[in-house]
């Protein structure tokens, strides 16, 4: 009995050797199956001979899942360039044409655009709002955007990029912001930041006034308005006393003339060009206050949608201060510059078609084009 159990006992253990994993020839020792995985991985096609044999696209999501800051403008490995976190291809060459693309979807009889300004109020005595009418005159036959603004604005037409709404309504924020803040040395110090661009505006608008085809009172008086705000920005403004008596003088004396009581010892100003009134720089902050009071005036859906007023105003601004500063008088005619220019100019007049849209994604796509442009402009041209 004592010898069958031994029998058993040997003939059980058999069993379960013969069961257990990794005995016998079934399965490739873990050895052997690491090899054949190496030399597997090693006759891929796919191995690339830079070590790095993880997948482009994976290593493109890894890029994009580093922290990016909001306009940081960057590329990944595969060479597809980023603004943040979105990718500028998905960007329309000319989001302006497709916004005002009066084409039937599907064959269909509603056009998308066609009658989006209607109702607007941007241009007074204009009905269906101005802008609209300047959009299309831009992208028209005859003057489209192979034809330059530039041409548009040598030969007078600066209704064309700037209603006279908008050229009036600024020069009145500027007179009403300068009235509060000249009458005394603690008003103008406080506000010592905002003057330079504000006035800076003012000097560019009432140049641009003397050829615009809008009807103002003071236009005969334009070019002495434009050198009092000459005077008060042809210097750093320094806190204190001294500078804020001389900018006093300087806007009564435009206030006068304003309104038809031009002081009668006052010497006839220069036939000075923009860049003798206004210094790029002091112009390029009035387009950045424009650009911001976009992003934050008009940031969400519902304001923007509220405050069409403000975007159809600061776009226009930012359009025509770009393309004066783009002009041959100011010196920066270097190919990179000028399409910089280009671009910001474009988009300024996007947003303004997106606002009579109320396509608030067209909108912020443009201004996304702003930011990039302006970016890359300062980068390489700032310093």
């Amino acid at each position: 009995m004592t010898r069958l159990f031994q029998k058993l006992t040997v003939l059980l253990s058999c069993l379960l050797l013969i069961t257990l994993p990794g005995c016998g020839k079934s399965d490739p020792a873990p050895a052997e199956s690491k090899r054949n995985a190496q030399q597997a991985s090693t006759d891929t096609p796919d191995n690339t001979d830079d070590g790095d044999s993880s997948p482009p696209q994976k290593r493109a999501s890894a890029d994009i899942g580093k922290g990016r800051r909001q306009n940081e403008i960057w590329t990944d490995s595969d060479g597809r360039k980023y603004i943040g976190q979105v990718p500028m291809d998905i960007y329309y060459d000319d989001p302006n044409a497709i916004a005002l693309n009066a084409t039937p979807v599907n064959g269909g009889g509603v056009t998308q655009v066609a009658d989006a300004g209607q109702g607007n109020g941007m241009s007074s005595g204009n009905p269906g709002g101005g802008i609209v009418e300047a959009n299309n005159t831009q992208t028209g036959s005859e003057t489209g955007s192979d034809a330059g603004s530039e041409t548009t604005a040598s030969a007078g037409g600066w209704d064309t990029m700037l209603p006279e709404k908008v050229l009036t309504d600024e020069i009145t924020e500027v007179r009403n912001f300068l009235s509060a803040t000249v009458q005394s040395v603690g008003s103008y110090n406080s506000s010592l930041a905002m003057i330079e661009p504000k006035v800076a505006s003012l000097a560019i608008l009432s140049n641009i006034a003397r050829e615009h085809p809008a009807e103002l009172t003071w236009k005969e008086d334009a070019a002495y308005i434009r050198e009092f705000a000459k005077q008060m920005i042809v210097e750093p403004l320094q806190r204190g006393k001294k500078d804020q008596a001389r900018l006093q003088e300087l806007f009564e004396n435009m206030q006068d003339t304003f309104n038809r009581s031009r002081p009668s010892d006052i010497a006839d100003p220069p036939d000075d060009g923009f860049p003798d009134v206004a210094a790029m720089s002091s112009v390029m902050k009035r387009m950045q206050d424009a650009q911001n009071r976009l992003m934050q005036e008009a940031g969400t859906e519902s304001a923007f949608k509220s405050k069409k007023d403000l975007v159809q105003h600061e776009a226009a601004i930012l359009q025509t201060f770009t393309h004066v500063i783009s002009l041959e008088e100011y010196g920066y005619d270097d190919e990179d510059f000028q399409g910089y220019a280009k671009a910001v100019e474009e988009a300024a007049k996007s947003i303004q078609a997106a606002a009579d849209a109320d396509d608030f994604a067209a909108y912020e796509l443009s201004l996304s084009k702003i930011s990039t442009s302006c970016q890359a402009c300062h980068s390489d041209f700032k310093n």
